[in-house]
C-alpha cells in the first residue's frame, strides 16, 4: 500500500499482482486547489495500481468535500465531488497507448510520479468551469439565501 500523502510514487516499487494508493492527502501542498476553491474539507484517494509491464494503470476514485463560490450569486455552496481515475503511469507516452488507447497517459520522468501535482490535476480538471447554485429564476437563491448580484448601468 502506497500513502496519498507521498510527494512522489516510484512507479518500479508497485507490484504485479496490485497495490493500492489510498488515504487522505496533505492539503497543504495542493496549493491551486486551495485557490480555486472557497474551502477544502478533506480530499480522499482510493486507486488499485497494477503493473503492466513497463506501465502501472491507476483505477479508482478520488473524492472531495469543500466548498466553491456560486457564478451567479456570489455565495459560498458546498461541493462533493468523485473523480473517476483511469490512468497509465509511464515514462513514455507510447507505452501506455499501446496497452491501452483509453488510459490517460501520466509522464514518470526516470520511473518518478510526482504524486501530489498529478492527483491535483485530476481534481482540478473535474471542477465545474461555471458553478452555479440550483436554477431559480428570481428572488432568493435556495442554496445561500442571497439576492442574485444587480448590475447597475
Amino acid at each position: 500500500m502506497f500513502s496519498a500523502k507521498a510527494s512522489s510514487l516510484l512507479i518500479a516499487r508497485v507490484s504485479v499482482h496490485g497495490d493500492r494508493l489510498d488515504g487522505d492527502v496533505d492539503l497543504r501542498a495542493w496549493l491551486r486547489l486551495g485557490e480555486a476553491l472557497a474551502s477544502v474539507q478533506a480530499v480522499r484517494v482510493c486507486l488499485d495500481l497494477v503493473r503492466r509491464g513497463q506501465v502501472v494503470t491507476a483505477d479508482g476514485r478520488i473524492e472531495l468535500r469543500g466548498e466553491i463560490r456560486c457564478e451567479r450569486c456570489m455565495g459560498v455552496m458546498p461541493l462533493q465531488l468523485s473523480v473517476v481515475v483511469h490512468s497509465g503511469l509511464a515514462e513514455q507516452e507510447s507505452a501506455v497507448t499501446a496497452l491501452d488507447p483509453d488510459l490517460e497517459v501520466v509522464l514518470a520522468e526516470d520511473g518518478v510520479v510526482a504524486q501530489q501535482s498529478w492527483l491535483e490535476d485530476e481534481v482540478l480538471l473535474a471542477l465545474p468551469m461555471i458553478p452555479r447554485c440550483v436554477d431559480w429564476k428570481s428572488g432568493v437563491c435556495p442554496v445561500t439565501g442571497l439576492e442574485p448580484l444587480m448590475v447597475a448601468k
